[in-house]
């Protein structure tokens, strides 16, 4: 485990288990942001179940969400595991200081070779960077999803830009709506009924951010909408895992590539690619303010081996 902070944050990055961040802490309040472990951290094998590794913290989905398989010649043959194959990939750290690290790892199902960089831009914001270099003879449509697991309680209010937002499910019924509203009820502020899940992909957007605003911390996302044009948003209200005796409540506030988590679900179009030799880039910032905190010192950065518990 690698951990980076700030005066206000500190952020832990398992490398060994698909580069996710395991937690986000205020370290004022001492809360956690993200859902804690629910399994003790270990690598997932490239022909592992997500579902019986740990499922908490914030995942990189790439170059798929769903498993299924790779849609297009020459490797059509070819499985991609549920939540793409960066959560089932050790990465390797280039960096770590204080306030940034650095992960790289290669691709197993597909040729490329991703770097991976979180840093502190500020005391309460985060950049995760990534770039991706198709190193094969053929292109790459992929998908990239965040994924992070916030841990919401009763209250909860989800804020857009203004604009004509539309959002469809996942899976898709078929029917675009007008955002936000689902079932006669409000995705900005009510839940949906206990013991179930539900999955939305909102577009639409005229500007690059979204923010989720929780009783004791604002979570605000900021991205480019050329790269990440729409954001899924998966409700979970005690409704996964479905055979577990801890089921949890949270919100992944997910921007994304494409409104979908299946790279054959859309017009081939809809998602991006990376032609042979090159490189694709993105970012995403996430600022999480306390509200009404004040700041502490800035601290230094600690690297720990992989927790098992």
């Amino acid at each position: 485990m690698v951990e980076i902070e700030s005066s206000a944050l500190l952020v832990s990055i398992l490398p060994e288990v698909g580069g996710k961040v395991g937690q986000i802490r205020d370290k004022v309040s001492g809360s956690d942001i993200l859902i804690p472990p629910q399994r003790p951290y270990r690598a997932i094998p490239i022909d592992g179940d997500w579902l019986k590794h740990d499922t908490s913290g914030m995942d990189d989905c790439f170059p798929n969400v769903s498993a299924g398989e790779y849609p297009e010649a020459p490797w059509t043959a070819t499985h991609l595991p549920d939540l793409g194959e960066w959560t089932h990939r050790v990465w390797n750290v280039t960096k770590a200081g204080a306030s940034e690290i650095v992960i790289e790892t290669t691709g197993s199902a597909l040729p490329y070779y991703a770097v991976k960089a979180i840093r502190f831009v500020d005391e309460q914001t985060l950049e995760f960077s990534y770039r991706v270099e198709n190193r094969g003879q053929f292109s790459i449509r992929y998908l990239w999803s965040a994924h992070p697991l916030i841990s919401v309680p009763d209250t909860y209010d989800l804020q857009m830009p203004p604009g004509e937002l539309r959002f469809r499910l996942f899976p898709t019924d078929g029917t675009v709506r007008r955002w936000p509203i689902f079932k006669g009820a409000s995705l900005t502020n009510e839940w949906i009924p206990q013991g179930s899940d539900l999955k939305v992909f909102v577009t639409g957007l005229e500007e690059g951010w979204c923010a989720l605003r929780l009783p004791a911390h604002t979570l605000r996302f900021i991205f480019d909408l050329h790269t990440l044009p729409a954001v899924g948003i998966w409700f979970n209200n005690y409704g996964f895992p479905a055979e577990s005796d801890r089921p949890f409540r949270c919100i992944a506030v997910e921007p994304c590539t494409s409104p979908s988590d299946l790279l054959d679900e859309l017009d081939p179009a809809a998602y991006p690619r990376i032609a042979p030799g090159a490189v694709s880039q993105w970012s995403l910032r996430l600022n999480i303010a306390q509200h009404g905190s004040p700041r502490l010192r800035s601290t230094s950065a600690r690297i720990h081996p992989l927790l098992d518990a």
